[in-house]
C-alpha cells in the first residue's frame, strides 16, 4: 500500500529571500516528505504548497517579503503569444538550418512577453530544509487500531485515493518531436481531436441521407492555428533533429542514469553563466537533493498516464546532445514545472520559454490519454518581483486565493496585486476555506510513531504522548486542510 509519510516543521523563522534577497523577510512552514502519493501532492499545491527536493514549504503570504502566489495555465484553452509563436518558428528554423549561428549570451529583449534568461535571471530558488528528519523506513510500518490492536498486513486501513504500483501496467512514454506529438505506442494512429470525429460522424451522416457532402465547406482550413500546430510546421526531414525523451527519476530508470552525467554537467553551465552560481553550490549532490530526490511515489492507474504519475525528467536532444532538461512532476489533474534550465550556448533560441510552451503542449497530450489531467502548474507568481511575472505570459491562467484556496483568473487579480503585495484574491468576502478543520478532525490525523501508525486520538490517550502538541497538529491540518490531514501520516 502507497502511503504518504510527513513531518512537520511548526517553527516560523526567517529566511534569506532569493528574489528581493533581503536577509530575513521571507517566512514560510515546512514539511519534510519522506514520501508523498501524487493525489496527496496534488491537493498540497491546490492549498499553496510547493516542493524542493523533499523538502514542501507554503509561504506565509500575508507577512512575506516576496508574497509567492500559486499559478496554473489553463492548458486547454491556451492561446499563444505573438512573441511565443516567434520562439516556436525560430527554433523550428534553427532545425532546418535557416537560424542564425549560436552565441553565449544576447542583449535585453525589449518584449515584455519573452522570458528572456539572459536580463531577467527569473528562477526558482532552492528551498533548502535546515532541520533534521527522522530515519523511517516506509516500506515497515505496523498499523494500530483504536483499540490498541496491531493490524495485519491483510488488514491495513483502507487509504483514499491510493494507486497502486503495478508492473502490469507500466508503459513507457516516449515523445516523438519530429512531430512534436506525444505517444506511448509510435505504431498507432495518431489521435483525432474530438471535435474532428464529431465532424466526420455527421458528415457521413449526411451522405447516408443522400447529401453532397462536397460542398460543405471546412471551417477547419480557416480555424485558428493550436499550439500544436506551430510546433509541427516542420518538413519531415529537418536538417537537425530534435527528440524530446521523459525518463523517471524516482525511482531512477535505467534510461535516467545513462545520461545522469550528461544532465549534470548542463544544470552546472547554466547555473554559472546564467545565474552566476559558484561551481561549488552546483555539485552532483547538491543537484541531486534539488532537482532529483522526490517524495513522489511511482504509481500507476487503469485511469492514468501510460508513464504513471511521479517525478521525471524531459531531456530535449538535438542530434544527439543534450540542450535542456525540464523537470517535472505528472499528478492527476496537471503537470506541475519543478525546474528547467538547458546549455546557455543556445541561448538565443529563448529556451526558457520554448520549454514551458513544449510543457503546456505535453499537458495537453496526456489529457488525451487522461482527461483528468487540464493544467499546467507552475509554481508561484510573484507580481511584486518584476523578473517573475514572466509566468503571467502563459493565457490563460489562474491564481490561487491564499485565504479561501480557490482559482480566479490571473487578469482579475492583477489590479489587486497592483494596490498591495499581499491580497485575499477572493472577491466574495463571505467566502470561506471549504477545506478548514475543525478539533474533531484532528483526532483522525494518522501519525507515526516509533514504527507503529495510529490514529491522533489514540496517541493522545497512550503513554507514548508525553506533551501537549494539540494546537501544533492543529495548525498543522489547517495548513495542509481537512482532507489531507486524514490521508497524510504525520511523524510524532
Amino acid at each position: 500500500m502507497l502511503r504518504s509519510i510527513v513531518e512537520y516543521y511548526a517553527e516560523h523563522e526567517r529566511y534569506k529571500c532569493g528574489y528581493c534577497k533581503n536577509l530575513d523577510t521571507n517566512y514560510s512552514h515546512g514539511l519534510w516528505t519522506h514520501s508523498l502519493t501524487a493525489q496527496d501532492y496534488q491537493d498540497l499545491i491546490d492549498r499553496g504548497w510547493r516542493r524542493s527536493g523533499k523538502y514542501c514549504y507554503k509561504p506565509t503570504l500575508n507577512i512575506t517579503c516576496c508574497p509567492m502566489y500559486t499559478i496554473r495555465c489553463q492548458a486547454l484553452k491556451f492561446k499563444a503569444t505573438k512573441s511565443q509563436k516567434k520562439i516556436l518558428k525560430k527554433f523550428n528554423k534553427h532545425l532546418l538550418g535557416q537560424n542564425e549561428s549560436h552565441r553565449k549570451m544576447s542583449t535585453c529583449s525589449s518584449s515584455s512577453e519573452t522570458l528572456n534568461e539572459t536580463c531577467q535571471n527569473g528562477a526558482e530558488q532552492f528551498m533548502l530544509c535546515t532541520r533534521d528528519h527522522t530515519k523511517i523506513n516506509v516500506d515497515d510500518i505496523k498499523f494500530i487500531d483504536e483499540d490498541d490492536r496491531f493490524l495485519g498486513d491483510n488488514e491495513q486501513p483502507v487509504q483514499r485515493g491510493v494507486l497502486k504500483s503495478n508492473e502490469n501496467t507500466k508503459e513507457t512514454c516516449k515523445i516523438d518531436t519530429n512531430t512534436g506529438n506525444s505517444s506511448h505506442d509510435p505504431n498507432r494512429a495518431p489521435l483525432k481531436k474530438a471535435k474532428l470525429l464529431r465532424r466526420e460522424r455527421k458528415l457521413e451522416k449526411l451522405k447516408q441521407m443522400g447529401i453532397d457532402t462536397t460542398t460543405i465547406s471546412n471551417s477547419s482550413k480557416t480555424k485558428e492555428k493550436q499550439l500544436e500546430d506551430f510546433i509541427n510546421e516542420l518538413p519531415d526531414d529537418p536538417k537537425q533533429k530534435l527528440q524530446i525523451k521523459l525518463v523517471r527519476t524516482n525511482p531512477p530508470s535505467p534510461e535516467w542514469q545513462a545520461t545522469s552525467k550528461q544532465t549534470h554537467a548542463v544544470y552546472l553551465k547554466y547555473q554559472t553563466t546564467v545565474h552566476d552560481d559558484e561551481p561549488d553550490k552546483c555539485t552532483e549532490s547538491k543537484f541531486h537533493d534539488f532537482l532529483l530526490n522526490s517524495p513522489l511515489l511511482e504509481e500507476y492507474s487503469a485511469n492514468g498516464p501510460p508513464c504513471g504519475y511521479g517525478s521525471f525528467h524531459q531531456q530535449y536532444w538535438l542530434d544527439g546532445k543534450l540542450i535542456a532538461v525540464g523537470v517535472i512532476d505528472i499528478l492527476p489533474k496537471c503537470v506541475s514545472s519543478v525546474y528547467f534550465f538547458y546549455d546557455p550556448d543556445y541561448m538565443n533560441l529563448t529556451l526558457g520559454t520554448y520549454g514551458a510552451l513544449r510543457e503546456i503542449e505535453f499537458t495537453r497530450y496526456l489529457h488525451s490519454l487522461c482527461p483528468d489531467i487540464q493544467y499546467y502548474y507552475m509554481g508561484f507568481y510573484i507580481h511584486s518581483c518584476q523578473k517573475m511575472r514572466y509566468k503571467g505570459n502563459f493565457h490563460p491562467s489562474d491564481l490561487l486565493c491564499p485565504e479561501t484556496y480557490k482559482w480566479f483568473p490571473l487578469k482579475d487579480c492583477i489590479p489587486k496585486l497592483e494596490l498591495s503585495p499581499y491580497s485575499r484574491l477572493d472577491p466574495d468576502i463571505d467566502s470561506l476555506d471549504t477545506n478548514h478543520p475543525t478539533e474533531e478532525d484532528i483526532n483522525d490525523i494518522p501519525v507515526w510513531v516509533s514504527g507503529s501508525v495510529m490514529l491522533y486520538k489514540v496517541f493522545r490517550r497512550s503513554l507514548i504522548s508525553r506533551r501537549d502538541d494539540k494546537s501544533e497538529v492543529l495548525e498543522y491540518a489547517r495548513f495542509v486542510g481537512a482532507k489531507t490531514a486524514k490521508s497524510l501520516i504525520l511523524v510524532r
